[in-house]
């Protein structure tokens, strides 16, 4: 997205597409994160607010690209975290890079679109900076889906994005991917193409470029400690869908108030609480607690039972940034 003129048509021409490929509610979110009014806009008046703040010089292009990008890496994503163990020994920018030559990456000055990559597993750009590495891949997949007729199948292009950050000196990893569609480059054992597949070739080639062992994190204590947390709470539970450890289930749905505040809730919990599993629970982070780092409710589902989170489709990167650092400090060490 570099400025080749200054005019706000030429402007509005060029952040358009670009624009396009976010959520209505992520751009809103992101115009009020940096201090524009953004309640009322439709996708065309963000875009002409956009254009204008740009060609005025209010907005530096480069930052609306950096924002974008960051929607591009944390937007409908299934995240999975982990510890790292047994790195090798040394600054990573001795080591590392020889390992990224190898998986097709040179190390880049700054994060960048991932574009129309078709290849499985295409290299997007590497970054390491201060003891973080960001990797991110590309691919393209086809959904499928029947014809109006009903007797054909149509199938269209849809391009994912998967992206690896790790904090050496942390010692932690994350994983981001785009759930897959039905018609993908990766088969188990049997060759059929499953989901469970593709997110092991990429947690494979992440941990083959890492040069260590990735030690998924236990979320169950995550998800117990975000359910009892009080004054304040961090989170709203809307609904909340328990297993206890004999597999029974209880559910309670409430308005948009938190269902903790139920006395049936209350109820279930003083009795019964002692047996639930933890292994899943939706919540949405609330910004009034989140130190600025949020605007909006951000919703996450954590499973786990499965051992991963996952986001909405119009996320930013400071929103899902802010949501994996607040789960980092519950997790159980």
């Amino acid at each position: 997205m570099a400025s080749t003129g200054n005019s706000r048509e030429e402007t509005r021409a060029r952040i358009k597409p670009v624009l396009d490929n976010v959520a209505v509610d992520g751009l809103r979110a992101w115009l009020k994160s940096i201090a524009l009014p953004s309640a009322a806009y439709s996708r065309a008046a963000i875009t002409d607010l956009v254009a204008d703040q740009i060609a005025g010089g209010q907005l530096a292009e480069g930052a609306l690209a950096e924002a974008l990008i960051g929607f591009e890496e944390a937007s409908d994503m299934r995240i999975c975290l982990f510890r790292m163990e047994e790195i090798p020994s040394g600054k990573p920018e001795r080591w590392l890079p020889t390992r990224l030559l190898k998986a097709g990456f040179a190390l880049a000055h700054s994060r960048v679109f991932a574009g129309d990559k078709t290849k499985p597993m295409s290299p997007v750009y590497a970054h390491l900076e201060g003891g973080l590495l960001r990797v991110k891949w590309a691919e393209q997949q086809e959904r499928s889906k029947m014809n109006e007729r009903g007797d054909g199948v149509v199938l269209t292009p849809v391009f994912k994005r998967m992206v690896l950050i790790a904090d050496f000196i942390e010692g932690t990893a994350e994983l981001r991917l785009n759930p897959p569609e039905r018609i993908h480059a990766y088969e188990d054992a049997a060759g059929h193409m499953t989901a469970e597949a593709y997110y092991k070739a990429y947690f494979d080639k992440a941990a083959d470029l890492l040069d260590c062992s990735l030690v998924p994190v236990d979320l169950r204590s995550v998800v117990r400690k975000l359910v009892e947390e009080e004054n304040p709470r961090v989170v709203r539970i809307h609904i909340d869908d328990h297993t206890n450890q004999s597999n029974y289930k209880t559910k309670t749905t409430g308005p948009r108030a938190d269902v903790r505040g139920s006395p049936d809730w209350q109820l279930a919990y003083k009795t019964s609480g002692g047996t639930w599993a933890w292994d899943a629970q939706s919540f949405y982070w609330l910004p009034k607690v989140s130190s600025g780092f949020l605007t909006r409710e951000v919703f996450t589902h954590i499973n786990a039972d499965e051992g991963f989170i996952k986001v909405n489709a119009d996320c930013s990167d400071k929103e899902v940034t802010h949501v994996i650092s607040q789960i980092r400090t519950r997790e159980a060490k």
